[in-house]
C-alpha cells in the first residue's frame, strides 16, 4: 500500500504554530503591539523549566513581531501562559488550551482539510497550555492541515477546504467543470493583528540575522518578496527532529502559499 506523507503523515506544527498564538494572544488581549517581554533562555514559571532554542544564551526584550523574527520560544511560553490565567494571576493550563483551541479551529485544525477522505484526523494539543503554544503538547498535524492554516493567514477572512483540482475540460475543450473551494469557517480578526503577523513572518525570511534569506536571493533580485515561518517539532529525544517551512509570496499581494514538512 502506497503511503500518501501530505495526508497521512502527522507531525506537530514547532514554530510553524507561532502566528497562530500570536493571534490568540492579541485577539484575547494578554498581549498587545508594544507588549515587550524579556527571554532570559529558561522560563521558570512552569516546572519543569521549558528553554528557549538559544539557551544559553538569550533573546532579550522583543515584541510579537521581533518574538516572531527571531522565533524566540519564551515569548510563546509566556503567551500560553497568559492565556491560562484568570484575573488574579492564576494560572490553569487547562484555561489557556481552550483559547489556543479556539484559534486552533478557526484556522482548521479542528478538522480535515477535505483534500482526502483518507486525511489522518488533527489533534489539537489539550496538554500544556505553555508547551503547545509553541507548537509542541499534543498538537499533531498532517502537512496539508499546516498547508490550509498557512492559506488562512493569507485569506484573512476565510478559511477553505483544499482541493487539488481547480477545473476539468472535456478533450474537445467544449464542456468546463470548475472545482471551487469550499469554505469551511468563516474568520475575524483585527487588521493590526494581521499587520504585526506579516512583519514578523517578513522578518523571518529577510531579516538581518535570517538564516533562510540566503535561500531567496533570486527571487528577491528579481522583485519577488517572501514571508515565512520555520518550525522544529521535537517528537521524543530518540528520534531526530522534523523540520517545517510555511511561507507565501508576493508579501504585498500574496498570489502562491507553500508548506514544506520533512520528518
Amino acid at each position: 500500500t502506497f503511503y500518501n506523507r501530505a495526508t497521512q503523515e502527522k507531525t506537530a506544527p514547532g514554530s510553524t504554530y507561532k502566528m497562530l498564538s500570536s493571534v490568540a494572544g492579541l485577539t484575547e488581549g494578554v498581549i498587545n503591539g508594544n507588549s515587550y517581554i524579556s527571554c532570559s533562555g529558561v522560563f521558570d514559571k512552569i516546572t519543569p523549566s521549558p528553554k528557549c532554542w538559544i539557551y544559553p544564551s538569550a533573546h532579550g526584550s522583543l515584541n510579537v513581531v521581533g518574538a516572531l523574527q527571531h522565533s524566540c520560544n519564551d515569548f510563546f511560553y509566556e503567551v500560553g501562559y497568559r492565556l491560562g490565567q484568570d484575573s488574579n494571576g492564576n494560572y490553569d493550563s487547562d484555561t489557556g488550551l481552550e483559547k489556543l483551541a479556539k484559534y486552533a479551529k478557526m484556522f482548521g485544525f479542528g478538522a480535515t482539510s477535505g483534500l482526502s477522505e483518507l486525511e489522518y484526523k488533527p489533534k489539537i494539543s489539550d496538554n500544556s497550555a505553555v508547551m503547545s503554544a509553541i507548537g509542541q503538547g499534543k498538537n499533531d498535524y498532517t502537512p496539508s492541515q499546516i498547508a490550509r492554516y498557512a492559506t488562512t493567514l493569507v485569506n484573512q477572512k476565510k478559511c477553505y477546504n483544499l482541493n487539488l483540482v481547480g477545473k476539468i475540460k472535456s478533450s474537445d475543450g467544449k464542456k468546463e467543470k470548475t472545482n471551487k473551494a469550499k469554505v469551511h469557517n468563516k474568520v475575524s480578526i483585527a487588521s493590526t493583528t494581521w499587520d504585526a503577523v506579516y512583519k514578523g513572518m517578513y522578518g523571518v525570511v529577510n531579516g538581518s540575522q535570517s538564516s533562510i534569506s540566503q535561500y531567496f536571493k533570486s527571487l528577491k533580485e528579481d522583485g519577488i518578496q517572501v514571508a515565512g515561518k520555520t518550525g522544529t517539532a521535537q517528537e521524543n529525544k530518540s528520534k531526530p527532529n522534523h523540520a517545517l517551512f510555511i511561507s507565501f509570496a508576493p508579501y504585498n499581494n500574496p498570489e502562491i502559499c507553500t508548506t514544506v514538512v520533512i520528518p
